[in-house]
C-alpha cells in the first residue's frame, strides 16, 4: 500500500471537511445577519428539494472510484481507458437528467413546503442558479472519481481545498453587496466551475503521464450502466429520506424553527464528516489492495483505523454532552440553544451512524455495492415512513427518536454485519472492541457528567468561554489517560514514539 496517496487521501478528505467547517463558522453568522431568519429558513428546506435532482446521480464517481481503483491492482490497462470513457459519457447524460428534475422540482417546490416561495426576496433566482450548481457538482464527482481511482490523489486534494477558499470569498463578497440568498447559490455555481476544470486538466496531464487513454465503447457503457441497477434506487430513496427531516419540519413547525434546528443540527453535522472522512480516505486504496488480493494488510488496515475512528467517536459526543450549549450560544448568541432532549438525541446517533457509515464505506470498497445499496433502500423507506409520522404527532422530538432507531438497527448493526459476512471482521476484534467500550464509555460519562455539575456551580454564568475551555482541556486530559489504560497497543505505540523522539 502506496502510504504517500494514503496521506494525500486523508489531505483530501479531512482538508475538504476542515474548509467547510471553517466556511460554516464565517459564514453562518453572517447568514443570519445579512438575510431574514425565514427566508433563510425557507433556503434551508427548498435548497433540500432542489438537493434531489442529485439522485439522478447513481453514484458514478464512487463506482468510477472503486472500479478503477481495483482494475489498476490488478494492472488491466484496457478496462480502466473502457472504464473511464464509459464513466464520463454516464456523467453528460447525468447533468441533463440532473438539470431537467431540477427544473421539475423547482415548480412544485412551493406546493412541497406549502409556502408561496416568489414572497422571499432572491429566493427563486438563487433556486435556479442551484440547478445549474447542483448538475455541475455531479460531473466533478465522475471527474474526482477517475483520478482517484489511477492514484491522482493529490490533485482532487488540491481542486477540492483551493474550490472550497473560491467559495468562501466570493460569497462573503456577495453577502457585503446586499444579494442575500442569491450570494450562496452563485458562490456553489463557482465552485463546481472551478472543480471541474481543474479536475480535468489535471487528469489528462496523469492520463499522458501513465500511458492511458480515455477510449468510448458502446458494448462497455451498456455493461456499466449496468452496475447502477442497485446503487441508482439506493441513491433516490436515501437522498429523499436524508433530506426528508427538514422537509417535514417545514409543514408541521414555523420556518423559524427550522432555522433553530439547524444551527444546533449544524456543528454535529460538520464534525460527523470530519471523522466519517476517515473511512472515506481509505476506501480507494484499500480496492486496489482488493484487487492485488492484498486480504491480510486489508484486515489489518481495518482493524487498527476502526480502533482509532471509534475512540475518536466517543471523544466528540462526550465533548458535546459536555460543551454543547455553550458552543452554540457562543457562536450565535442567547437563544439558539434547541434544548437538552434534542441534543442528547442527535449525539446519540451521531455515534451510530458515524459506525455504521465506515463499516458500509469498508464494504463497498470491496466491492459489496449490491447488497450496500439494498441497505440502504431498506433503511431509506422505512425512516422516510416513519419521520412523517412521527414528525406530526410527537413534533422535532419524534423526527429524532426515529432518526437514532434508523441509525442503530440500519447503519450500525446491518453493515456491521455485512462486513463481518465478508469475512473482514471477526468475532475476536469485536470482543476487543466492546470490552475497551465497555470501559470507556461508562467512565467518559461519569466525567462528563461531574465536570458540567462542578462548571455550573464554580464559573459564573456569563463565563462561557471560560467554562468551555475548562471542561475541553479536563475532559481531553482524563479521556486520553483512559486511553492509555486500556489500551496497551495504543500506549506501546506513543511510549517508542516518545522513546525515538529523545533518542535523536
Amino acid at each position: 500500500m502506496d502510504k504517500n496517496i494514503l496521506k494525500w487521501n486523508f489531505i483530501f478528505q479531512y482538508g475538504y471537511v476542515i474548509t467547510n467547517i471553517i466556511n460554516a463558522l464565517i459564514l453562518l453568522p453572517i447568514y443570519l445577519n445579512k438575510i431574514d431568519a425565514s427566508t433563510l429558513g425557507l433556503w434551508l428546506a427548498t435548497g433540500n428539494i432542489l438537493a434531489w435532482m442529485t439522485l439522478a446521480d447513481p453514484g458514478v464517481g464512487d463506482v468510477l472510484q472503486q472500479k478503477i481503483s481495483h482494475l489498476r491492482g490488478q494492472n488491466e490497462i484496457e478496462e480502466i481507458n473502457l472504464t473511464m470513457g464509459s464513466g464520463i459519457v454516464t456523467s453528460l447524460f447525468i447533468l441533463l437528467l440532473a438539470v431537467i428534475a431540477g427544473i421539475v422540482f423547482f415548480f412544485l417546490v412551493g406546493t412541497i413546503v406549502n409556502k408561496d416561495v416568489s414572497q422571499y426576496k432572491g429566493l427563486q433566482a438563487a433556486l435556479l442558479i442551484s440547478i445549474i450548481a447542483t448538475g455541475l457538482s455531479l460531473v466533478s464527482f465522475s471527474l474526482s472519481g477517475i483520478n482517484q481511482g489511477i492514484q491522482n490523489s493529490a490533485q482532487v486534494a488540491v481542486s477540492a481545498l483551493s474550490g472550497n477558499f473560491v467559495f468562501l470569498i466570493i460569497n462573503i463578497l456577495l453577502l457585503y453587496l446586499g444579494y442575500g440568498v442569491i450570494s450562496i447559490a452563485f458562490a456553489n455555481l463557482c465552485r463546481a466551475v472551478y472543480i471541474n476544470f481543474y479536475n480535468f486538466y489535471a487528469l489528462l496531464q496523469r492520463l499522458k503521464k501513465d500511458g492511458l487513454k480515455i477510449v468510448y465503447q458502446l458494448n462497455h457503457l451498456k455493461k456499466f450502466i449496468r452496475i447502477f441497477s442497485f446503487t441508482s434506487l439506493s441513491r433516490i430513496i436515501g437522498g429523499f429520506s436524508a433530506s426528508l427531516d427538514m422537509i417535514v419540519l417545514a409543514r408541521f413547525v414555523a420556518p423559524s424553527m427550522i432555522t433553530i434546528f439547524e444551527i444546533n443540527k449544524r456543528p454535529m453535522q460538520m464534525t460527523q464528516s470530519l471523522i466519517g472522512r476517515h473511512s472515506v480516505a481509505l476506501m480507494p486504496i484499500i480496492s486496489h489492495a482488493n484487487g492485488m488480493g492484498d486480504s491480510i494488510n486489508i484486515k489489518k488496515l481495518i482493524y487498527t483505523q476502526f480502533k482509532y475512528y471509534s475512540y475518536a467517536a466517543i471523544f466528540i459526543c462526550f465533548c458535546f454532552l459536555t460543551n454543547y450549549q455553550n458552543v452554540i450560544t457562543i457562536w450565535t448568541g442567547e437563544g439558539k440553544y434547541a434544548g437538552d432532549s434534542v441534543i442528547h438525541l442527535l449525539v446519540a446517533s451521531f455515534f451510530f451512524t458515524l459506525i455504521g457509515y465506515f463499516m458500509a464505506n469498508m464494504g463497498y470498497a470491496l466491492g459489496d455495492i449490491k447488497m450496500n445499496s439494498l441497505i440502504t433502500i431498506i433503511k431509506g423507506l422505512v425512516s422516510g415512513v416513519l419521520y412523517y409520522f412521527a414528525s406530526k404527532h410527537y413534533g422535532l422530538i419524534g423526527l429524532l427518536a426515529v432518526m437514532l432507531l434508523v441509525s442503530i438497527s440500519m447503519d450500525f448493526i446491518l453493515f456491521s454485519y455485512r462486513l463481518n459476512k465478508l469475512g473482514y471482521l471477526n468475532g475476536e476484534f469485536i470482543s476487543s472492541i466492546l470490552k475497551n467500550w465497555g470501559s470507556i464509555i461508562p467512565i467518559s460519562s461519569l466525567v462528563s457528567w461531574s465536570l458540567l455539575y462542578v462548571t455550573n456551580h464554580i464559573v459564573p454564568h456569563n463565563m462561557k468561554i471560560t467554562t468551555l475551555l475548562l471542561n475541553g482541556i479536563c475532559f481531553t486530559t482524563i479521556y486520553f489517560a483512559l486511553l492509555l489504560i486500556f489500551d496497551r497497543e495504543l500506549k506501546e505505540i506513543i511510549k517508542t514514539k516518545f522513546s525515538n523522539i529523545f533518542s535523536r
